[in-house]
């Protein structure tokens, strides 16, 4: 093993890591640094260390398979391949897939992907300690790059250890941005001097040490190559230095002019080495009676070290395959990748048969271009956007036709997008729009511009280009147009009230109005879905609600099978709360997530998990909602980022108050960063429960005031919005509340709404028996509501009209069930408010088992498993809802019973409402 110079900060890092995976834990790091400055030095001193112990994974990335779809993913995991049996079903499908190991109709979820990766690994640490290595990972494809961060990311307690090593400056997306990393610069003018020392076996002339150190600027690999190419007169002093000395693209010559000097035989194995992007022998030796070589020819340049030839092909670095191959002659490269086609298609390897024939092509080929195009869309039906993003983008430049070039480069654009390309999508995009003779394919192109928007995490722009899409696709193609409108408006919604003019719900609504459905044309659950928003936005609720009510049934009875069921869904559910329809919400959210579920699709799943959490929420079901929210913030660490608006929410009403305010900060500060408006709204709901839990009324008031207009998500609020206004003195605001609520009620009878406007009624109303009959008449409706909140908070109103009528003893009876409900649900602060009352009136509270507080205090992550597991999940369930693999759960319970003094999963379940993160 050769001896590293002045890298002991460094291998203490990474030694530290293989000692956290000895003792059962997970590590990451990522080496960060410039070419040539070590950092493959320390992933092979990390391998030689951890030989003893660890089973090892390695990978190094190339330039050549960065536009193969999977292609690092597979060759990591191909040696484990026997353990996919332990995987869940959905896993073990979404990964056989990408591996080309099973065949579906659709693209699999690459949360699903990474999910399956993470527990393979996991398993394959069962044995013994697992160490991944990755090098040169700035040259990943995209695809495995993005399920490598993410298992990354969800490591925790597998016995895992992880390195990476990745260019410090790259022009794509840096999947592994955010996790733990460690600078690799270049060395000190005195450790420099020592290694190129150790590297010149006579005489070093202190001058030119000095010379060489300076020029190099301490880059370990310059140095190293310096030493090699240097004469013994030159470093010894004796013969004059090269001015300057080689380096770079100097250095890459260098590299060129050694292979020149090679037999023919031996460059041309060369050649072929650097063309193949699998680096496999067999590829090699099957192509050699064609091109003329055998496995004498390697022996020339093993004698050279500039590659070696073992269970793959390697390189000594990269510099070198690319000063081969972009070296030879085009007629040469040519010629080289028609004989690696037809070694691939001798192999049924015909998706790689086409890339190579793509790169033989040097004129435009109509035929080739076809075939590409077909390998792209069966790398596609893989889950291999990239690489089909690569091949449309090839078959295009191959295409003599324009109107069928352009299809193709648009084609090409799209893939790149859902790659999550955007740099590279966007270059194809504009390529692609030269093209402007098609009404049909501008439209075509404005719709991938607003995917290229909704990449880059700018909604509004995205809205803007999907109602540009509509307007233009709308005289030629109207149902095409119309489908748009519904992803514009899904589109709008996130933008909510930070929409700017032109990329509202009430533009997508105009938008909508000048595009009608022609007559004769059968409407579509999509088109109900439209007509329905744009009522509410251009002729209010009054008018709307029908149509309204119309969305929810049509979607309700709309088939599994339909292309955009995730999109109404959505849709219907938002419908559902401007009609403030509890009953419809549940049921649509819960059809959302159990689709999105049965297809592993985790997009649409995010929506599902944040709808039914509200939905719950609002029964004040607060565990569950909160075991919903829960894993919609684990979702989005997994896709490295954050979400704060379930735990504002929870927090407000568990009666966290001081950390429900430094929520609020946070949400605040994302919606403003993302433009995702929708959440403003639900955090001043937050703010109200917050206050109402207080009894301060007139600030409770004015966090809502205004807000709750026809298409309001919050109409749930309503009735509470009443009582804080009448108990501030706003009782004009307060007969306005009303009379929406009325009007709710009156479209839509169910409990929720019936009581809500009873218990209102009885708020306003200044004729006691009046009052009392309405308040009664509320516990009666909220009887039925299918959870305590809202029959808690009539119980709890009517408990404290009472002791204001001098009533003390039916008081304390309503306002001990108020308080017994709220403190069974962990509604601590509206449970203290009512406990003052009780004290009022006589009946103290004595705290129960449900109060605030005991027990150490959890983190995060081991609340969110603490909740899932007291609430009956299984490890392994837990470990599918918080994308982490089940020996991080086991970690996490054994630290959660020890924490909270608890020996059992029933024991846990007790305790659950009390379940809180430092």
């Amino acid at each position: 093993m050769d001896e590293l110079f002045d890298r002991d900060e460094e291998c203490g890092r990474l030694t530290a890591a293989l000692d956290a995976a000895r003792h059962g834990m997970s590590a990451v790091v990522v080496l960060r640094g410039g070419p040539g400055t070590g950092k493959s030095a320390l992933l092979d001193h990390l391998q030689f260390t951890a030989a003893a112990d660890f089973e090892t994974m390695r990978f190094d990335a190339v330039e050549s398979e960065a536009e193969l779809g999977f292609a690092a993913l597979h060759q990591l995991l191909r040696p484990h391949l026997a353990q996919l049996s332990t995987l869940p079903e959905p896993q073990r499908a979404a990964l056989c897939q990408v591996l080309g190991l099973q065949e579906r109709t659709s693209p699999p979820d690459r949360f699903l992907v990474g999910l399956a990766s993470l527990g393979l690994l996991a398993v394959r640490a069962d044995d013994r300690p697992l160490l991944c290595l990755v090098d040169d990972a700035h040259w990943l494809d995209e695809e495995s790059s993005a399920v490598l961060a993410f298992v990354a990311r969800r490591l925790y307690a597998d016995s895992v250890a992880m390195v990476f090593a990745i260019r410090d400056e790259t022009d794509r997306i840096d999947h592994l941005a955010g996790l733990p990393e460690l600078a690799v610069t270049s060395l000190g003018t005195e450790a420099a001097g020592r290694l190129l020392e150790s590297l010149v076996p006579g005489v070093l002339d202190p001058d030119v040490r000095s010379r060489v150190v300076a020029s190099t600027g301490g880059n370990p690999l310059a140095l190293i190559e310096a030493g090699r190419e240097l004469s013994s007169d030159q470093l010894s002093g004796e013969a004059p230095l090269p001015e300057p000395i080689p380096l770079g693209r100097a250095l890459e010559r260098v590299y060129l002019r050694e292979a020149l000097a090679l037999p023919p035989q031996t460059r041309t194995l060369l050649l072929a080495s650097a063309a193949d992007p699998t680096s496999d022998p067999n590829v090699l030796w099957r192509a050699g009676p064609a091109l003329g070589f055998d496995a004498n020819a390697a022996a020339a340049a093993e004698e050279r070290h500039l590659l070696s030839i073992r269970e793959t092909v390697k390189f000594r670095h990269p510099l070198i395959r690319s000063a081969v191959y972009y070296g030879a002659p085009l007629s040469q490269r040519t010629r080289v990748h028609a004989v690696l086609a037809e070694v691939a298609g001798g192999l049924g390897e015909v998706d790689l048969r086409a890339w190579h024939l793509a790169v033989a092509a040097t004129d435009p080929d109509d035929v080739v271009a076809t075939e590409l195009e077909r390998a792209a869309e069966r790398i596609r039906d893989r889950g291999g956007w990239t690489g089909s993003s690569t091949l449309l983008a090839r078959a295009a430049s191959l295409t003599s036709d324009l109107p069928a070039r352009a299809r193709r480069l648009l084609g090409a654009a799209e893939a790149g997008a859902v790659a999550g390309s955007p740099g590279r999508a966007q270059a194809l995009l504009d390529e692609a729009a030269a093209y402007r003779e098609d009404r049909r394919y501008n439209g075509l192109v404005q719709r991938v511009q607003a995917r290229i928007h909704r990449l880059t995490g700018a909604p509004a722009e995205a809205t803007y280009s999907l109602l540009a899409a509509a307007r233009e696709l709308g005289p030629v193609d109207i149902r095409l147009a119309r489908d748009i409108l519904v992803e514009a408006l899904v589109q709008a919604q996130i933008s909510g009230s930070l929409a700017p003019q032109g990329a509202s719900r009430l533009s997508v609504a105009e938008t909508v109005r000048s595009l009608p459905l022609p007559a004769g044309m059968q409407a579509t659950t999509g088109d109900v879905v439209l007509e329905a928003d744009t009522a509410v936005h251009l002729e209010g609720l009054g008018t709307a609600g029908p149509r309204l009510q119309q969305t929810i049934e049509a979607v309700r009875h709309e088939k599994s099978t339909a292309p955009e069921l995730f999109q109404w869904l959505a849709a219907a559910c938002s419908h559902a709360t401007i009609l403030g329809d509890d009953i419809a919400l549940h049921e649509l959210a819960w059809r959302l997530e159990a689709e999105a579920r049965r297809q592993g699709a985790l997009i649409p799943m995010a929506l599902a998990l944040s709808h039914t959490a509200l939905s719950e929420l609002i029964a004040g079901r607060i565990a569950e909602s909160e075991r919903l929210f829960d894993q919609r913030a684990a979702l989005e660490e997994a896709r490295g980022s954050q979400l704060y608006l379930g735990a504002l929410l929870v927090a407000a009403w568990r009666g966290r108050f001081e950390e429900a305010r430094a929520l609020t900060e946070a949400v605040q500060e994302h919606a403003a960063r993302t433009g995702q408006g929708y959440q403003l709204v639900f955090c001043d709901y937050a703010r109200s429960v917050i206050e109402l839990s207080q009894g301060r009324y007139h600030e409770a008031y004015l966090s809502l005031e205004d807000k709750i207009g026809d298409t309001c998500q919050v109409k749930f609020a309503l009735v509470d919005m009443v009582e804080a206004a009448t108990r501030s003195g706003e009782n004009d605001a307060a007969t306005h509340l009303l009379e929406h609520l009325s009007r709710l009620a009156d479209r839509t009878p169910i409990p929720g709404l019936l009581g809500d406007l009873a218990r209102a009624q009885a708020l306003i109303t200044a004729d006691p028996s009046a009052a009392e009959a309405l308040y009664l008449r509320a516990i009666q409706h909220h009887g039925n509501t299918r959870g305590p909140s809202r029959r808690a908070r009539s119980h709890q109103l009517y408990g404290e009209w009472l002791r204001r009528e001098r009533r003390t003893k039916e008081a304390r009876y309503e306002l001990r069930i108020a308080y017994e409900l709220f403190d069974a649900m962990g509604a601590h602060g509206y449970a203290a408010r009512t406990a003052q009352e009780l004290s009022a009136a006589g009946d103290p509270v004595q705290p129960g088992g449900n109060a605030r507080g005991g027990g150490s205090r959890l983190t995060p992550q081991e609340a969110r498993v603490a909740r899932l597991a007291a609430g009956g999940a299984t490890n392994a369930e837990i470990a599918a809802q918080l994308y982490l693999s089940v020996h991080t759960v086991d970690y996490h319970l054994r630290k959660v019973f020890r924490k909270l003094d608890v020996h059992s999963r029933r024991e846990l379940a007790d305790r659950r409402d009390r379940i809180t993160s430092a």
